[in-house]
């Protein structure tokens, strides 16, 4: 029998690359067998091309309802990569023998290399084992003291040793169970066939002993690929990917961090690796303010040299430079351990300067695909409708306008809004109707050249073969996320009539259904926004007949909802503004506007109404001129005059009658006087709900308001005017602003205290 190479790697790891490289070239096998996906075997040869890795190979399975996806990546120190070019040098053949990527057994894994999961308590103390007697903080410490300082020669049984430390012969597996037997199954078919010649096979290192224990039960036969499930599509291309997604402090779930520097690495070696890394991170703390004279650099390097020592390390490795740059670099303390110390994604909690020097390690080396590369139908299909209607990125940023009433744009318009639907880099839109007012029917796109859209597009490509297909599963998919929520399905609806993509009466349909058991006032006031929205467009869409009866139906439902109870005042705003447009600006509809009125000014007069939702239904009263709601605006601020409550209401009245509100002086006088009163405690409290009533006034408006107080105030015009203009320019938040008047009242009071007035 031919003899067998087992092969186990960590995945990314340079050293694993030089091992297996050397390891095909010296006994040349018949087969190079890789852990990777069957399913792509028929295109291995795309693989020969003359990729600029990083790449992947990015599988999906998609049916009606659903969509998976999954991504094999590959840099040039994979270990994987080695040994499909070494085996396509010396004339092998390559072959990927793992289960598709989207087979049940890889579950909700995002990336096939992803670490595995069972046994961990046994990999766990494992690893506690090896940090202990290698002097490491961290899993990837004892690592790169481990193997990747190692020597060539010492490798094989390092490795060997590792692996068996972590799951000893024996140790099943069972999440990776039916993996390891297709493996297996690949690898006796191929020692058949090899006639003698040997066999190797180059898989995570975790799986060499279950593999080995499955060989017994294998049959000779070549495995069959599964088929993808009945009613399913699966394919798999491949498509550039990057070191942002490579790494494993950015959350990718396997192989080994800090990709830039592991580059360096495998190209130049470790000592060329800690000069590029001391410049790297060198720049990325300039960046951040903090000065690396030459003289920090002598000393951060003599410091990295001397833990290297310290540590029994032949060469200065990764974490020794890390480690080296705090104690040298950084003065002030960390909130917390150093995220290199440990496995897994950095998290927001992270310092600052940790953040930024792991960036700075990790490189932003983006991947290529050769010419000539096989690639799914999305792409030519979306090429031909970008130039059909000129609006092929470039690298100068183009501006896309759109009239909609324009009906030779249409088409145009919905091409752009089915790449938005399917998050395709570089296309922005930038202006256009938005749910306060959507009587202006002009938007407006910026299109420019992003790095990341050809990936996008490929991997938008499990969506479905051409432009509008991809949408509409994309949306399709939206809608399955959230089953029966009717914000979620107004914006499909609103996306899908823009798009091109809806039928406007089965659509609102399905939505009218939802919202007569809609209980929740915040999803549903959402939802008619929307739909106010879609039903000032309808003419576009030629919709408005299939739009008013969803309508209706949304402006009897809020009604109901706001006279029974209601939590949060202030979730009940986006319901009331839409009650009010669609009342004052929807003609057609034939809504009960007495009815409505009965039941806001029930609202306003219930002492127990909570203060936004009071002040939102004053406000509707006022934008709709009911009786004398506008003189009354007064009594009922003054009824609110609570620090407690005055912003809440405020922000509700403003929410529904800013303008017939905020240019009424006996109300701007009223608040005024109110606020005057307050003590400095009562102010600080009050200040961020007052901060977010006045939030609503756009900032000429604000402004406006700012010179009126000052020269209510006493401020002659001229002052007023600067001043206001002074307030409208700051930087610092108001936030911020309220903890230092809250400091220096506290200071001030203790100077008080100790008579210090």
């Amino acid at each position: 029998m031919a003899p067998l190479l087992l092969l186990g790697v960590r995945h990314h790891s340079p050293a694993c690359a030089r091992y297996v490289e050397a390891t095909i070239r010296a006994h040349r096998p018949a087969f190079v067998l890789i852990e990777g996906p069957a399913d792509f075997n028929p295109h291995i040869e795309d693989l020969r091309l003359d990729h600029a890795p990083p790449i992947a190979i990015f599988s999906y399975c998609a049916d009606d309802k659903t969509s998976r996806a999954s991504y094999s990546p590959f840099c040039a120190y994979s270990p994987e990569w080695r040994a499909l070019r070494a085996a396509f040098e010396i004339g092998a053949t390559p072959l990927f023998c793992d289960l598709p990527a989207w087979h049940a057994d890889f579950g909700d894994r995002a990336n096939r290399y992803a670490d595995p999961h069972p046994l961990l308590a046994r990999r766990h103390a494992a690893d506690a084992a090896l940090q202990l007697s290698l002097r490491a903080e961290g899993p990837d410490a004892a690592w790169d003291a481990l193997i990747e300082q190692a020597d060539d020669a010492r490798l094989p049984q390092l490795l060997q040793t590792y692996f068996k430390l972590l799951r000893p012969d024996g140790a099943e597996d069972a999440h990776e169970a039916e993996r390891e037997k297709f493996m297996a199954a690949h690898v006796a078919w191929a020692l058949k066939e090899a006639e003698g010649r040997p066999v190797a096979l180059v898989c995570g290192g975790w799986h060499v002993g279950g593999v080995r224990g499955s060989l017994g039960e294998a049959d000779g036969a070549r495995p069959a690929c599964p088929p993808a499930p009945d009613g399913a599509r699966a394919e798999s291309y491949l498509t550039p990917y990057s070191f942002a997604r490579l790494d494993a402090f950015s959350g990718y779930a396997a192989g080994m961090p800090s990709p830039g520097y592991w580059s360096v690495v495998h190209e130049s070696g470790l000592a060329a690796a800690a000069d590029w890394a001391m410049t790297r991170i060198g720049a990325a703390l300039r960046d951040k303010g903090l000065p690396v004279s030459t003289a920090d650099r002598i000393a951060w390097r003599a410091q990295a040299s001397a833990l290297a020592n310290l540590r029994g390390h032949r060469m200065i490795l990764r974490a020794d430079l890390l480690d080296a740059a705090l104690s040298t670099l950084v003065k002030d303390e960390l909130a917390g351990p150093a995220a290199w110390t440990r496995a897994g994604a950095v998290t927001e909690a992270a310092d600052d300067i940790v953040v930024a020097m792991l960036r700075a390690l990790c490189d932003d080396k983006e991947g290529r695909l050769a010419s000539g590369v096989r690639l799914p139908p999305l792409v030519p299909d979306l090429e031909r409708r970008l130039a059909r209607y000129g609006l092929k990125p470039e690298r100068e940023t183009k501006h896309i306008v759109i009239d909609w009433r324009d009906k030779t744009l249409q088409s145009k318009a919905h091409a752009l809004h089915q790449m938005l639907l399917l998050e395709l880099p570089g296309i922005v839109r930038v202006a256009g109707p938005s749910h306060a007012d959507a009587r202006d029917l002009t938007e407006t796109f910026e299109i420019a050249k992003h790095p990341d859209w050809m990936a996008s597009v490929i991997e938008a490509s499990r969506w479905g073969g051409d432009l509008p297909m991809a949408a509409t599963a994309r949306l399709r998919a939206r809608l399955d996320d959230s089953p029966g929520d009717v914000d979620a399905l107004a914006a499909a609806l609103s996306d899908g009539l823009l798009a091109g993509l809806y039928d406007a009466e089965d659509s609102t349909a399905e939505l009218e259904k939802h919202v007569a058991v809609c209980r929740e006032i915040g999803p549903l006031g959402r939802a008619a926004r929307r739909v106010t929205r879609l039903y000032r467009f309808g003419d576009v869409f030629d919709a408005k007949g299939a739009l008013a009866p969803l309508a209706r139906a949304m402006f009897e439902r809020i009604l109901f909802l706001l006279e029974g109870p209601i939590g949060n005042g202030g979730a009940s705003i986006d319901a009331v503004i839409a009650a009010r447009d669609l009342a004052r600006d929807c003609d057609g509809l034939a809504l009960s506007l007495s009815a409505a009125r009965g039941v806001f000014e029930r609202i306003v007069a219930d002492v127990e109404t909570p203060p936004a939702l009071g002040g939102a239904a004053l406000g509707w009263l006022v934008a709709l001129r009911f009786g004398d709601a506008g003189d009354n605006a007064v009594a009922r601020i003054k009824a609110c005059a609570r620090p407690q409550s005055l912003g809440d209401f405020l922000g509700g009245l403003f929410a529904l009658a800013r303008e017939e509100i905020g240019a009424a002086a006996p109300a701007l006088v009223a608040v005024d006087g109110l606020v005057e009163g307050w003590t400095q405690e009562e102010f600080l409290a009050a200040l961020p709900a007052m901060r977010g009533a006045f939030a609503w006034f756009p900032p000429r408006e604000r402004e406006a308001l700012a010179r009126a107080i000052l020269q209510r105030s006493g401020r002659k015009a001229a002052d007023a005017e600067a001043i206001a203009l002074d307030w409208m320019s700051q930087r610092k938040s108001v936030a911020s602003q309220a903890q230092a008047m809250e400091a220096e009242a506290r200071a001030m009071e203790r100077l008080s205290r100790w008579g210090f007035d």
